[in-house]
């Protein structure tokens, strides 16, 4: 796969996006890395699924299945692919960035990873947000 973590970080979405964006960001980061065939199938399915729903367009269905998709079937996806030391979800110090952060040290408050990776999946897109979409 090699080394995408660069400055102990690497940064694949802002929050504030819409939620197309949000999944166009995170495909475009799993097709420039060198995936085995099982994760490459898998984002070919996630891709599939999103040309199915076009008929959906920006209505609050096409929205709910984004965010779905999103929690589900891309949100996994990232998170495996987090190496040692660190975790994929929201950046603790700005929470409006969403990418893969370097693990709190022996020093730091043990529960600030743990409240990251569960706040993560509820919070990346709020359901009904006005940027969903």
């Amino acid at each position: 796969m090699g080394q995408f973590i660069t400055n102990g970080f690497k940064l694949i979405s802002r929050l504030d996006r819409d939620i197309g964006v949000l999944i166009d960001n995170c495909l475009g980061f799993l097709y420039s890395i060198d995936l085995g065939y099982e994760m490459r199938r898998d984002i070919g399915q996630i891709e599939a699924a999103l040309y199915d729903m076009v008929y959906l367009g920006r209505t609050p269905a096409g929205c709910e299945f984004k965010e779905n998709l999103f929690r589900t079937r891309i949100l996994p996806l990232m998170k495996g692919l987090a190496p040692a030391g660190y975790y994929f979800g929201i950046d603790s110090e700005d929470t409006g960035l969403l990418g893969y952060w370097k693990l709190p040290g022996p020093g730091a408050d043990p529960g600030t990873h743990e409240s990251l990776v569960a706040a993560d999946d509820s919070q990346t897109v709020p359901a009904g947000s006005p940027t969903a979409g």
